[in-house]
């Protein structure tokens, strides 16, 4: 009964109102969780680290395990959506994202050719039939 009245008197209708939600740069939503993808460093994934991680609330400590990979998804619980009534808070899904330096020095080329000579390591190794 919030709307306009009718023709010829008839009495208000319902009120249709549309929310258009613009998308963030570094957070997604699905229901009460937010989603982000965070870059994280070769040494941050091989060695692990505790890193900054931006929330809807602020910035929060988050330790990345040893032998993170890119697409590994940790969880920050209760750092998404608030819910309503005794709906729980939602959680902050941090999908991992390892990025190399743009600049790669002679250094790293050299260490990365030696410790391939010395390890048998096929990352496709799952794809093939």
């Amino acid at each position: 009964g919030q709307g306009e009245g009718g023709k010829g008197g008839a009495p208000a209708g319902d009120i249709l109102i549309t929310i258009s939600v613009k998308p963030h740069a570094f957070f997604k939503r699905k229901g009460r969780n937010v989603l982000t993808e965070l870059p994280v460093s070769l040494p941050e994934a091989v060695l692990g680290a505790q890193i900054k991680v931006p929330t809807v609330d602020g910035t929060v400590s988050l330790k990345v395990p040893p032998g993170s990979n890119t697409g590994s998804t940790l969880r920050l619980k209760g750092k998404g959506i608030a819910g309503s009534g005794k709906v729980a808070r939602g959680d902050q899904l941090v999908r991992l994202k390892v990025v190399l330096p743009e600049d790669q020095d002679d250094e790293l080329q050299d260490w990365v050719t030696k410790w391939s000579e010395n390890h048998n390591y096929d990352a496709r190794s799952k794809l093939k039939t």
